[in-house]
């Protein structure tokens, strides 16, 4: 029986999928220990007793206990353990380390056919996580750096007087007149520093596929061939849902 409910838990937030015929249906952005909150989609979208579960996280104290909370529903649910459970050629040196939330996002940018490989799969969230995919569709490796909320938040914690930036402005790529402004260029230029730099690996620019909360910061400013695709995580627990259960 396929997954009705797959759910992503991230580092910030959680993201349901309802899979309906096939494919998703709709999607919910919630917090990741708000009981209520869960509750409350949980109504909004009348699951039934019959519904199943799968879940994939980066965080297993939050994984068990939202899988309790799912269980205490009657509800089925199964969690994603290991990339052995993910039908992705996977060619690294230490496969289990590499978090499942990167292979799901590969697995769906490849199903849903956006690029021929070979391509990147750029994650832009709590951490900024650039994927390789190679001419063969395999997931070869990859670079993480931190993501702009831990950019800001390292360089308030860590100096004596610089202050903790927003990203609204993010979009500037005007030198900063202000710390403020400086502090935003220097995230935005060392984000878009490593796409543009991992993309140049090829004879031709591989193309980009961006997702996660804060990717439509980058969009704006990566050269095609790039897309914006929402919810990649989720489509790649929906095609291992298939097969589990």
């Amino acid at each position: 029986m396929p997954a009705q409910v797959v759910v992503d838990i991230g580092n910030t937030r959680m993201k349901w999928g309802l899979v309906r015929d096939g494919s998703l249906f709709e999607t919910a952005a919630l917090g990741r220990y708000n009981h209520e909150e869960w509750q409350a989609q949980f109504d909004a979208w009348q699951l039934p007793e019959t519904f199943s579960w799968l879940i994939a996280s980066v965080d297993s104290a939050r994984t068990d206990d939202f899988a309790r909370w799912v269980a205490d529903r009657s509800q089925d649910c199964l969690v994603l353990r290991s990339y052995r459970q993910i039908p992705l050629a996977i060619e690294v040196t230490t496969p289990e380390s590499v978090g499942l939330d990167r292979l799901l996002a590969c697995l769906g940018a490849l199903k849903l056919a956006i690029f021929p490989p070979p391509f990147l799969v750029v994650q832009v969230g709590t951490a900024l996580v650039v994927n390789f995919i190679n001419a063969e569709g395999a997931f070869i490796g990859g670079s993480i750096l931190p993501g702009f909320a831990l950019m800001a938040k390292a360089l308030n914690q860590h100096t004596a007087q610089l202050p903790e930036v927003t990203l609204e402005s993010l979009a500037n790529m005007q030198p900063g007149k202000n710390t403020e402004e400086a502090i935003q260029l220097g995230m935005l230029v060392a984000a878009l520093g490593t796409v543009r730099t991992l993309r140049e690996t090829e004879a031709e620019p591989l193309p980009v596929c961006l997702t996660g909360g804060d990717a439509a910061i980058l969009h704006p400013h990566i050269a095609e061939p790039v897309v914006l695709v929402n919810d990649l995580v989720l489509e790649g627990l929906r095609i291992v849902a298939e097969k589990l259960l």
